[in-house]
């Protein structure tokens, strides 16, 4: 487990959070810029000396009542929103940079087969300043793995690039970050990056988290702060149907469900193969409800569906609306006057209208 509570006062900025998350696997940092999502990944690395509280990482202390461990004793990898590599030295050479540094190596790590599964091969000889923004960040990347940290942190490493590099690069993270054998701590403010990456989300706002758990859980808390703000989402997984409709992609969530989404793969590049993992993200905004099942519509997916949870107030003359579809949660955000027109209630039993799906 990695347990954190942690104090940081600056003149313009106070961070106070708590909270616990498993010892492997992502965790999204996700909140609106501001918010301190950086500085709490710098507190976290020991870069913040005037961070106080206590911050345990898979039984280690790195900040309690004994002492403050040093940058160097933590063992983190940092990769940046802009990545500093060293402009002097060839990719190789950063790559093995902070490997030589070590005392001893612990856990050796297969340098080829990190180079090849991180797709820069060919770039070895080169430097940096003759490389893509996406390459720098895959070179960054590994180098930070090669000096085997403890806990892996990104700040935002897909911001600064452009759409093309940002959907090669998460397609390779989405593979890549579920492979290593060790925690990540990754700090976006896009819910595309969330749904697509994260295994738990921590939610900050103001310095303060809101929120944390299993991303499942935070997504799908209807009095959350994620579910009363615009960027409300669910995430549900499924795989490419074996059966496919024209320019169409059908993804079988299981339980009967079947989800259909436009093809959008002339454009992409990308193939999806029948039985293959997917995850998709459904906004809350892109969910109406209907009494009776409509017929003769534009919108392909409409499913039956029951309301598990209202929230408990409206926000903004919104109300937040859980449904269950055969096990699977979805979140809907509908105006509060269609909620006591339709005289919702838990238990109920409706009909989805899902005007918009992802494919992530």
């Amino acid at each position: 487990m990695i347990e954190a509570t942690l104090q940081l006062s600056k003149p313009d900025f106070k961070l106070d959070v708590s909270f616990s998350v498993p010892g492997r696997g992502v965790t999204a940092v996700f909140g609106p810029s501001g918010c301190g999502k950086t500085t709490l990944l710098r507190a976290i690395a020991g870069l913040e000396t005037e961070t106080t509280g206590s911050l345990s990482v898979n039984g280690q202390q790195w900040l309690g009542a004994s002492g403050r461990r040093a940058v160097e004793q933590r063992r983190v990898g940092v990769v940046f929103q802009v990545p500093s590599l060293f402009p002097h030295l060839t990719v190789q050479e950063n790559l093995l940079y902070g490997r030589k540094r070590l005392t001893k190596v612990t856990k050796p790590i297969e340098t080829n087969e990190l180079i090849a599964s991180l797709e820069i091969e060919k770039l070895l000889l080169r430097y940096p300043k003759g490389l893509s923004g996406g390459e720098k960040q895959r070179v960054a990347l590994g180098r930070a793995l090669l000096a085997e940290p403890k806990l892996l942190l990104m700040d935002e490493p897909l911001s600064a690039l452009d759409q093309d590099s940002r959907g090669k690069l998460m397609s390779l993270l989405e593979r890549f970050l579920q492979e290593i054998d060790i925690p990540v701590f990754y700090v976006t403010h896009s819910s595309e990056e969330v749904a697509r990456l994260a295994d738990n989300l921590v939610l900050l706002a103001n310095g303060r988290v809101t929120d944390h758990g299993p991303i499942q859980d935070v997504v799908g808390a209807v009095d959350g702060e994620l579910s009363r703000s615009d960027t409300a989402f669910s995430v549900i997984e499924g795989q490419i149907a074996a059966t496919q409709l024209p320019d169409l992609i059908s993804v079988d969530c299981g339980a009967g469900i079947v989800l259909q989404l436009p093809d959008a793969a002339s454009l992409s590049g990308i193939t999806y193969q029948p039985g293959s993992g997917v995850r998709l993200r459904i906004r809350a905004r892109d969910v109406s409800l209907c009494l009776e099942q409509p017929h003769r519509s534009s919108i392909l997916n409409i499913l039956p569906a029951v309301i598990a949870e209202l929230a408990a107030q409206p926000y903004n003359g919104s109300r937040v609306v859980k449904l269950e579809l055969a096990g699977k949660q979805l979140l809907c955000k509908i105006s509060e006057y269609s909620v006591q027109h339709l005289e919702l209630r838990v238990g109920q039993s409706v009909f989805a209208q899902i005007k918009s799906v992802s494919l992530i």
